[in-house]
């Protein structure tokens, strides 16, 4: 083992794999870390990867990348700009709702949730009503999705709908979140992820006690079967295929909530 000395902000490098750590702070008993690294390196706090190797033999890889062929790659893609955009609008017509508005800006918004609407429909995604969300009080969300844009507006729309909102941008940092910080009461977990995928998480936090009776809402451009998880407190609540309808998925996300 090489023993290194450092003071505050200095770094170690591993030019050969682009990975540097620095001593970010400290406290008695606990050194703080900074590590950048490149998005295919894998780095977890120890007890975290000794819990997700723990598995129990003969279950898949938890590794294994999601083997997707050309057309499923172009369609993810497509879904998710989609998704991305009607997260927007729904976050925009809240905004509006709050006060914030212009001139025109109704109609120009009804015509681009039409052309939305159409692109749905050629991709034959079932859209469900909007429902009325009832009057609940403040809950926390974890949100869980690598696509930067996606994430935020997301959690602008949770937050606008008066929730505690959280994010993470990989299955590794949303499982150190989850040890690290007050249990959240929903995860709204996209399922192709960097890192760790969304099915590994699923696996690793139904073994936990802790996290028993945590709902945990499948967010994806894939069909559920793909993930061959359970539906239900054993795997995934609720299913959300992308672009997902925000509204839908706000009332839905109180019912469930409500049951508790």
């Amino acid at each position: 083992m090489l023993v290194i000395s450092r003071r505050l902000h200095e770094k170690v490098l591993f030019p050969s794999i682009n990975v540097s750590v620095k001593v970010v702070g400290t406290k008695p008993g606990v050194v703080r870390l900074g590590i950048e690294a490149p998005p295919d390196v894998a780095i977890f706090r120890q007890e975290v990867l000794d819990r997700i190797q723990g598995q129990e033999a003969g279950e898949p890889p938890i590794f294994k990348p999601s083997a997707m062929s050309p057309l499923d790659q172009m369609v993810h893609r497509i879904r998710n700009r989609l998704n991305i955009a009607t997260i927007g609008l729904a976050l925009l017509r809240r905004q509006m709702d709050a006060g914030v508005n212009r001139l025109g800006l109704e109609t120009t918004l009804e015509k681009v949730e039409q052309e939305i609407q159409a692109l749905k429909e050629q991709l034959e995604v079932r859209v469900e009503p909007t429902v009325a969300q009832p009057k609940t009080s403040p809950r926390r969300a974890l949100v869980v999705e690598d696509d930067v844009n996606e994430c935020e507006l997301m959690a602008g729309f949770l937050r606008m709908a008066g929730l505690d909102v959280a994010t993470a941008g990989d299955g590794a940092s949303a499982l150190d979140y989850l040890q690290t910080n007050q249990r959240p009461d929903v995860v709204l977990l996209d399922m192709v992820l960097p890192r760790l995928d969304g099915q590994s998480i699923v696996r690793v936090l139904r073994k936990n006690p802790t996290y028993a009776n945590l709902k945990i809402f499948g967010v994806t451009g894939h069909a559920p079967d793909r993930f061959d998880l359970d539906q239900g407190p054993a795997g995934v609540d609720r299913w959300f295929r992308k672009p997902l309808n925000p509204e839908v998925l706000l009332s839905e996300l109180h019912k469930e909530l409500g049951k508790d």
